[in-house]
């Protein structure tokens, strides 16, 4: 298999974070393969489908797999279930962290492309909503994640690929002031190698 991403990507980041934990538990053999840059017309994604966007899962049949959520859950599958624990209960847990960690990286990147845009062109309401919007995803992770150990399933892997991506990109949110236990569960995941190689460039 052949996963595409780049970098600096936080969607990517959840796969890429899927996959070597799928390939440590189970011994799947996933490339990681760097597709950046993107954007240009002719870019060799085009090849596996209409997005041309990371990330993207090349199965072994030769299916080109797009959109994180489908990529992790094969993942899951292909390991036997190996990214969510057993128990019901637990599951449940861990399906709602994923919820708010996916909730969170889409609120985070909707806010930074519309401060992105030109002075004149952006829209204070859009800003403002996400950014409260923003504010109440990281108070339900310190709710959740506070005094919790760090431990690898698609509920953290979206939290923390989220929090990564406000470190990077929305520095002025201050995630950790006020919210101690989520910020002792962050450092502690960060010193996870596969963590650690896989966060984004600041």
């Amino acid at each position: 298999m052949k996963l595409f991403y780049s970098g600096n990507s936080p969607y990517a980041r959840r796969t890429r974070l899927a996959a070597r934990q799928v390939a440590n538990l189970s011994g799947l053999v996933i490339e990681e393969v760097d597709a950046a840059p993107l954007g240009t017309a002719d870019h060799a994604l085009f090849q596996h489908g209409p997005g041309a966007k990371v990330p993207g899962l090349q199965t072994e049949s030769g299916a080109y797999l797009c959109e994180t959520l489908v990529i992790t859950n094969y993942l899951n599958g292909r390991s036997g279930g190996k990214l969510m624990p057993g128990d019901p209960a637990q599951f449940e847990g861990v399906l709602e962290l994923e919820g708010i960690g996916s909730l969170l990286m889409d609120t985070l990147f909707h806010c930074s492309h519309e401060k992105r845009r030109a002075a004149g062109e952006q829209s204070p309401g859009v800003i403002a909503k996400e950014t409260e919007r923003a504010n109440r995803c990281y108070d339900a992770l310190e709710n959740r994640l506070g005094g919790q150990a760090a431990v690898l399933n698609v509920g953290t892997i979206a939290a923390v690929a989220s929090l990564g991506y406000s470190d990077w990109r929305h520095a002025e949110d201050d995630w950790r002031g006020g919210r101690p236990g989520l910020a002792t569960w962050f450092d502690e995941m960060m010193k996870t190698r596969d963590v650690a190689e896989t966060h984004p460039i600041i």
